[in-house]
């Protein structure tokens, strides 16, 4: 069995030892990340966009992905946080004037120096992971994070658009860096939500008020005609009723009249009259009485001797 001068085993092949994990080549991962898509593992090519979480895409897969979920089969796992394309930013890339297509990406050439399709505007550095690079969510321009350091600025040097530190997102950035991203994204969604039930709400309430004054406002003009119709059967009323006698007549003469004419003589008769006519109308029998005559034949006693015993009498 050995050990008997035919051979000879070395420790190894004796004793077990514990497997070393293995580690994936970084070179090959930051070709894969960088060079290309997320989705598609094609090369990257105009339009690029990327996600929340800083990974990049080619806009035609993300579109493949939307309209199929089963047109790649790890779609779910990688960009299951996408459901439309308002989840993705269009990446306004500078192009790098040495790349060439013989010089593209390639795993197997990876050593002999790879020439990346896009630099940062600033440095000119090739966005090929070796440094680090971002992109502003306002307006999707992408820099190095060291060019965007030299140049201070809260406006895009590119393209003038505002930002904030909290706009400004790492691309493909470390598994630590990916969970605070993660995070974010949820705090950005919840208050999305809230907003969206917010604004429902007070669109319900604008429109019960608009019903409300719809309503009340058709209840209004009905208001003025059954009012209008009222009054004009008020005005019948009164149009067909008799007209009184009126007591006193104002009876007025020109002012070139005179006094002693003739007219103002006529004008007095005719006012008397009619207020003897009137009074007479207005009183009562027993007010009448008062007032007429009467035919009485009996001679009265004068005041002398009335109340008194008269022998003469």
């Amino acid at each position: 069995m050995g050990n008997d001068g035919g051979s000879i085993p070395k420790r190894i092949e004796l004793v077990k030892e514990k497997k070393k994990e293995v580690r994936p080549d970084q070179n090959a991962m930051k070709i894969a990340t960088w060079f290309y898509c997320a989705l598609s593992k094609k090369l990257l090519q105009d339009p690029v966009v990327a996600c929340a979480l800083g990974k990049l895409y080619n806009k035609d897969a993300i579109i493949e992905y939307l309209l199929n979920k089963n047109a790649y089969g790890d779609g779910d796992k990688i960009c299951s946080h996408i459901s439309n394309l308002k989840d993705v930013k269009p990446l306004k890339l500078a192009a790098n004037p040495a790349f060439k297509e013989t010089t593209g990406a390639s795993i197997a050439h990876f050593d002999q120096g790879m020439v990346s399709r896009f630099v940062c505007p600033i440095t000119l550095k090739e966005m090929n992971g070796k440094l680090k690079f971002v992109y502003l969510n306002t307006c999707g321009c992408v820099f190095s994070e060291q060019g965007l350091k030299e140049v201070p600025s809260s406006t895009c040097i590119q393209c003038g658009k505002p930002f904030k530190q909290d706009d400004i997102i790492t691309l493909n950035p470390s598994p630590a860096e990916q969970e605070k991203l993660k995070i974010a994204l949820e705090e950005r969604k919840t208050k999305a939500k809230e907003k969206k039930k917010k604004n429902k709400t007070i669109t319900k309430q604008d429109s019960s008020e608009d019903m409300i004054a719809e309503s009340s406002s058709s209840t209004a003009p009905n208001k003025k005609r059954k009012r209008e119709n009222n009054n004009e059967e008020d005005s019948k009323q009164s149009s067909s009723k008799k007209p009184l006698v009126k007591s006193e007549v104002n009876v007025t003469t020109n002012s070139g009249i005179g006094g002693n004419s003739v007219a103002a003589v006529v004008n007095q008769k005719v006012q008397e009259h009619l207020v003897n006519t009137s009074a007479k109308t207005k009183q009562s029998k027993a007010i009448q009485s008062i007032y007429s005559k009467k035919k009485d034949d009996t001679v009265t006693e004068s005041y002398l001797v009335r109340g008194t015993f008269n022998r003469y009498a």
